[in-house]
């Protein structure tokens, strides 16, 4: 499958190569830019099409058309009567997985043949199918986005990760032996309320609520927050924000004339210097140093 990057844009900026050989696609795309990038691809008469959607929303542009793969759905695409080209955009902010097989090798990944797509009347029928994501199934992805994989079993690692997304996307099932190491999570409701806090601290950056606080706005009990939003995220609460507010920093120094001082204010800092700490602890270099090296 040939793919070309958008103008302008250097090749791969957005996309990971994951797994491919000549029946599998499996990438990664996030784009952390405030610009949406995007890629033309075609969807293949003997390929199977899967669009994971993490975070954010992408789009797939065929001509006139465009259909919205939204965060934790599934956009499933299979049409054997023809190929079409489309346009796949990246917007801001998003992360999602896509997988693109061969309908002979999904065949094989199977012992139960009784999947309806295996049906003999559907193998010549158009299938455009959009789901909500299953819990399993979402958090066996996020990882792809967190987790360091060392170079030597790169290849035997994202081949096991493909074959249980797709066992955990067709069983349906959501055992708590497969979702995570973290119970709270397995509680119906959890994952939603975690996502709330989430957002609300992206909005309330530069003063964020109180944890306890958070935790009574969504409904939710604080150790419960805790905890699942280290597991779902990667990372604390106040680490989040943190790792937010420092990349909204370097946005900043990057579009913007601005003063280092009055960034930190800006940001909620009563004190410059520990902004210049906090900065220089996450990136390795103060602010004025990185102004500095970027008008050299």
């Amino acid at each position: 499958m040939s793919i070309q990057p958008e103008k302008n844009i250097p090749k791969d900026k957005f996309k990971s190569c994951l797994f491919f050989d000549s029946d599998i696609s499996f990438d990664r795309y996030e784009n952390n830019d405030k610009e949406s990038g995007g890629y033309d691809l075609t969807m293949r008469k003997d390929r199977i099409h899967f669009f994971f959607g993490i975070e954010g929303k992408i789009k797939l542009h065929f001509g006139p058309y465009i259909r919205n793969v939204e965060d934790q759905t599934v956009t499933f695409l299979y049409n054997p009567l023809s190929e079409h080209a489309f346009r796949l955009e990246i917007l801001p902010g998003s992360k999602s997985v896509m997988l693109f097989i061969t309908l002979e090798k999904f065949h094989s990944l199977f012992v139960d043949k009784n999947l309806p797509i295996f049906q003999s009347e559907n193998f010549q029928q158009k299938i455009y199918q959009d789901h909500p994501m299953n819990q399993a199934t979402y958090l066996s992805l996020l990882p792809l986005f967190k987790n360091a994989v060392l170079k030597n079993i790169e290849h035997t690692y994202y081949y096991g990760k493909l074959l249980e997304v797709m066992s955990l996307y067709f069983s349906g099932r959501e055992s708590s032996d497969t979702i995570s190491s973290c119970p709270f999570l397995n509680e119906e409701g959890v994952l939603k309320k975690i996502k709330q806090a989430k957002e609300i601290l992206l909005t309330q950056l530069n003063d964020p609520p109180l944890i306890s606080d958070l935790a009574r706005t969504v409904n939710i009990p604080e150790y419960q927050l805790k905890s699942g939003f280290k597991e779902l995220y990667g990372n604390t609460i106040y680490g989040y924000v943190l790792a937010k507010k420092m990349e909204h920093a370097r946005h900043i120094l990057d579009a913007e004339n601005v003063q280092v001082a009055s960034l930190a204010y800006d940001l909620g800092y009563a004190n410059p210097s520990h902004f210049i700490a906090a900065y220089k602890k996450h990136f390795g270099i103060t602010p004025k140093q990185y102004l500095l090296g970027k008008n050299n």
